[in-house]
């Protein structure tokens, strides 16, 4: 059977491993307990492998994806304060409803908190810390700022033609086209109504 190098959801750590009498394919993911020392977590598996063995596999339960993954296990992200960086810690996984490292939400706390109000945090990277969730979250947002993108411009607008219906005329769906977002000198966010993202938010072949 053929080994693999598997990845840690947050891409920090690759190790080349030989799964023994588990089933795993390249591009999955994983919860895997390890026969080794090396400590068990959610990884995807990168490819195939002819690198010198790091660990053998003990069990597997395969996800849809890594939030899945995080998420079902109990898991945690960490989160950073914009303003200060000594503030920081684990927020439950299942708090996220997409994949959140490296953006930004804005976090209420409860009054008991530490810090009282809402702050705005990054999501920086993934710890096994098992916490109950407890805040309010909203975003994600562009930028530190944790604010929505402001307006610009005159809504542009498409018209679809959904039925043909000869003498009788056609009927008309109207859609709202995403729109680019640029950011201003003061850092702002700010959405251009009167332009269109070509293909929608995906691009061209969307």
């Amino acid at each position: 059977m053929a080994n693999y190098l598997i990845q840690t959801c947050d891409e920090l750590i690759s190790i080349v491993v030989n799964p023994g009498e588990n089933e795993i394919t390249t591009g999955n993911t994983y919860y895997i307990n390890f026969t080794g020392e090396t400590n068990p977590g959610c990884f995807t598996v990168v490819s195939e492998s002819e690198e010198p063995i790091a660990e053998g596999i003990s069990s597997v339960t395969g996800y849809t994806d890594c939030l899945e993954c995080l998420q079902d296990n109990n898991w945690s992200f960490i989160v950073v304060s914009c303003n200060d960086p000594e503030l920081f810690g684990p927020v439950n996984a299942n708090q996220f409803n997409e994949w959140p490292l490296g953006q930004y939400y804005q976090l209420c706390a409860p009054p008991e908190f530490e810090f009282p109000g809402c702050l705005c945090f990054n999501v920086t990277s993934i710890s096994n810390a098992n916490i109950d969730p407890f805040f309010d979250i909203t975003g994600p947002f562009l930028n530190c700022d944790c604010q929505l993108p402001r307006n610009s411009g005159t809504e542009s607008l498409i018209c679809e033609i959904c039925c043909d219906c000869g003498a009788t005329g056609s009927t008309v769906n109207q859609i709202t086209p995403p729109h680019p977002v640029w950011t201003d000198g003061y850092g702002s966010a700010v959405r251009q109504l009167n332009m269109i993202v070509l293909g929608g938010p995906n691009g061209l072949n969307n």
